[in-house]
């Protein structure tokens, strides 16, 4: 998720005349945010963009969400152009691990060294709901503390996976057992932040792609760290990428039909962004403000990705936030229940909670 500068005068909607705007046009003009153009394009049709972030106090559980377009700023992007409103100067940015982006030759090549087991990308809702167009719900957030973030990183060095997949692996898990019929396996997408190799010198331009990871109801954490070695080693991350930016040779009409021709062709259960820890390591930090608050987020989340989650670190404790589209969800209460669920499901597999799950589909 990055932040986007694209002409009124060639782009598909109207800004408006704004800070980000104005904070848009500081970039060299040879240089375009084509990632972008597919958030554009996708608006065109109705499809909001918006990324959520905000201040979670986990005694009030009051939050007061605030918002940018995906189109104007990916995730790391954003929340540094928001953090240095407030002093935390937020440079630089996380990079890769990659020097360049790799030619189709090198991804072909890769993709046959590295294969991945593949399967229809669809999903077996077990209900889908009907709702006005101006229906939505709002993100819920649950707080893990410092402590409880603590045992989880430990636990998962101890088992060789990175907590941000034992994170996603278990509401993977809740939302197979809460929400979708059978067995047979899905997909959900996790973005992969690609700085420090695309060449791109705007900050804000969106620098983001993914690989897709196809998992089963009851899919573990070391699962999930093994597809995601196998698919970055595949270079599927790049193979998004390149794909991608094709919208150059479009334009934002070309982009826009495409979307219209494809966006109903694939269908994930939803989408994980793992936006980091923060604040950013920088000497000039103001000193940790120690009032409980956490940083938090929420990615846009479509009808083909409805289950939107993310999780951000703020001084060590991870804030899990969780937004579901209205096509899958019945009221606000079942983004509660669910988030209550998926908080358990972590504290239950990192050995902080005796109680086992039980299915609370027909509650919800």
């Amino acid at each position: 998720m990055t932040i986007i500068a694209v002409s009124p005068a060639n782009s598909l909607l109207s800004f408006p005349d704004n800070e980000w705007f104005h904070h848009a046009q500081e970039y060299d003009v040879a240089e375009k945010d084509y990632i972008a153009m597919w958030f554009n394009a996708r608006r065109r049709f109705g499809v909001s963009d918006t990324v959520y972030w905000g201040w979670f106090y986990p005694d009030t559980r009051t939050i007061e969400w605030k918002s940018w377009r995906h189109a104007d700023a990916d995730g790391l992007a954003g929340l540094a152009i928001e953090m240095r409103k407030l002093g935390y100067p937020s440079t630089p940015l996380p990079v890769c691990n990659e020097q360049s982006v790799p030619s189709w030759k090198e991804i072909k090549a890769a993709k046959r060294a590295y294969p991945t087991e593949e399967s229809a990308k669809t999903i077996h809702w077990r209900q889908k709901y009907h709702h006005s167009d101006d229906v939505t719900f709002k993100p819920e957030v649950a707080a893990l503390t410092k402590a409880q973030s603590d045992h989880i990183k430990a636990y998962c060095k101890d088992i060789r996976v990175s907590h941000g997949n034992m994170l996603f692996a278990a509401l993977s898990r809740v939302i197979s057992r809460e929400l979708i019929d059978g067995n047979e396996p899905f997909y959900w997408f996790f973005p992969v932040n690609v700085r420090g190799a695309t060449g791109i010198q705007t900050e804000s331009f969106n620098q983001v792609s993914g690989v897709s990871m196809r998992v089963t109801p009851d899919s573990p954490a070391t699962e999930w760290q093994s597809q995601m070695r196998q698919r970055m080693k595949a270079k599927e991350h790049w193979s998004m990428w390149k794909q991608a930016c094709l919208s150059k040779y479009l334009g934002e009409w070309g982009t826009a039909l495409a979307y219209k021709l494809t966006s109903g062709k694939q269908f994930f259960a939803g989408n994980c962004s793992n936006l980091g820890s923060w604040p950013l390591p920088h000497a000039d930090n103001p000193e940790n403000p120690n009032d409980g608050r956490l940083l938090v987020g929420a990615s846009p989340g479509t009808a083909n990705y409805p289950v939107s989650s993310s999780m951000i670190e703020w001084y060590g404790a991870i804030g899990l936030t969780l937004k579901l589209h209205p096509s899958i969800c019945r009221d606000q209460k079942m983004v509660q229940t669910l988030s209550e669920a998926w908080k358990e499901e972590v504290l239950r597999e990192s050995g902080q909670l005796d109680t086992q799950p039980t299915e609370n589909a027909k509650a919800l």
